[in-house]
This record gives C-alpha cells, structure tokens and sequence, in this order.
C-alpha cells in the first residue's frame, strides 16, 4: 500500500515566510503524503482514529495543522467556509490543533459552529512521528499545503485568515463546485 494519499489537500500555515513562494516548513510541492491516525474529536469521525489518507485516497483533503488552539481559532471559520463551498464535491478539511485537549477542540468546534471540518489532534503516542512525517516545526503557528495523487501541488507558509482567498482560489481551481 501506498504511504500517501491520492487528491489530498494539505494546508500548512507557518509564521515564516516562504522563499520565492516555496514554504520554510511543511511540505512542499512535488513531496509525497504519508498514512497517519489522528485523534478525531469533532466533525464526521468523531471519536475515532481513523486516517484520512487511507480513508478518503482519492479524494481531495484540505489540511491545516495549527500549533494550539489560539492559531486553529483563527482559520476555523475561513476552513468550514471553503468546506461548505465544496460539500457536494470530494473535498475533505481536516483541522489538526498540535496542541490542544479534546475539551478545547469541542469547544472550538462548538464556537467557530464546525460542520464539515474535521477537527483532530495528533495521536499522544505518535505525535512526534507524525509531525515529523509532515514536516511540522512548533516553532511556526501553522503550515497550510494542497495535495492530489499522493502528491502536494500547493503549499503555503504564513497564511492567515485575510490570506485565505489564496487558499480558496487553489481550492476552487482543482475542485471546482458541483
């Protein structure tokens, strides 16, 4: 089996700039996306483990990992919108709050009124792996990247929430609404 996921979006959002549009973390065009088991504590697998990248293969996943819940705070409501946007396509957003407890996520998921994005955190036995597979630095708040055929095409470092038309214009170019 493939280590990666087919049409997966990854979002990665750092403080950093990025060089010449290449991201200083995360992943970047042209790298590969590795299986992973997240805890799911809001949204359609709640309460599970269930990864992504061997659950939705070839459909598109936008993917946000947030450093804490402050940064997550921020792009909650810019995700869900490009999520809802794209409902009755492929597309799956996926929220990962590095660090945050399960109480703090539902609440987040409560107040940013989260529907369609997954919102997740990195499994406590395998966190450091995990992030390492993607190239997270806790130095940075976030890092945003989007990914087809196992493939990231997009990445992106610094984005904020003014910032997220970009996102959504890469979203709407690959995902069109149906």
């Amino acid at each position: 089996m493939r280590t990666t996921l087919g049409f997966f979006c990854l979002v990665a959002v750092s403080v950093a700039g990025s060089v010449a549009g290449v991201p200083a973390f995360g992943l970047r065009p042209g790298d590969e996306v590795s299986a992973w088991e997240p805890v799911h504590v809001a949204g359609p697998h709640a309460g599970t483990r269930t990864c992504p990248v061997c659950t939705y293969l070839e459909a598109p996943v936008l993917l946000v990992f947030a450093r804490d819940v402050d940064a997550a705070a921020k792009l909650a409501m810019p995700l869900e919108a490009i999520a809802a946007a794209h409902r009755a396509g492929k597309l799956k957003v996926m929220l990962v709050v590095v660090d945050g407890s399960d109480e703090q996520l539902r609440r987040l998921a409560k107040d940013s009124a989260l529907q369609t994005v997954m919102l997740c955190r990195p499994d406590p036995e395998r966190k450091e792996k995990q992030l390492k597979a993607y190239k997270i630095d806790h130095s940075v708040s976030n890092s945003v990247v989007l990914y087809q055929d196992y493939l990231v095409r997009k990445a992106w470092t610094g984005v904020n929430a003014a910032d997220f038309a970009d996102v959504k214009a890469a979203a709407d170019k690959y995902l069109p609404k149906r």
